[in-house]
């Protein structure tokens, strides 16, 4: 397993991946009018972390293969954290959670998804506010403190 920067020729196998774990993890959670926005903007927002200067995005590729995807915009709130169904419990989620955490001392914030916001608990998040919905998707807004703040968690990083 192998994580790595992304480069501009990812955008598709990218979009494909988040696709596929959206459709099976995430669009279930929303209603339809939340569906057709994650459709409609969500994905094709994608573009924006592969063009501007402003995202640290990697991925974790094995045998050739697409397994993950993370990105983090200006250096404090991850934007994406997707992994593929088949490496699910292999610890790639927090390996590249991890990966990003490891380029900054800043606290990071989050909308996670609901079906998600126990893995990011788990990996010291906290949450911040109540489950929230915007346009049909669901979300919890978390925070993640710096190691050695008075909100961290001291499973933060290992």
């Amino acid at each position: 397993m192998h994580i790595q920067q992304v480069a501009a020729t990812d955008l598709e196998s990218v979009t494909r991946l988040v696709a596929a774990v959206a459709k099976t993890d995430i669009l279930p959670h929303f209603n339809q009018q939340g569906q057709q926005e994650f459709n409609e903007r969500a994905l094709p927002d994608l573009r924006n972390v592969f063009e501007g200067d402003n995202f640290l995005a990697v991925k974790a590729v094995a045998d050739g293969k697409l397994l993950g995807f993370a990105a983090l915009r200006d250096g404090n709130y991850l934007t994406h954290l997707f992994v593929a169904n088949e490496a699910r419990g292999t610890g790639l989620g927090r390996e590249l959670l991890q990966h990003l955490l490891a380029t900054t001392a800043s606290e990071i914030r989050l909308r996670s998804s609901v079906n998600a916001v126990g893995f990011y608990q788990h990996n010291g998040f906290v949450a911040t506010g109540e489950e929230a919905e915007f346009n049909g998707i669901r979300f919890v807004p978390m925070l993640l403190s710096p190691v050695g703040s008075p909100n961290a968690c001291p499973t933060t990083i290992e």
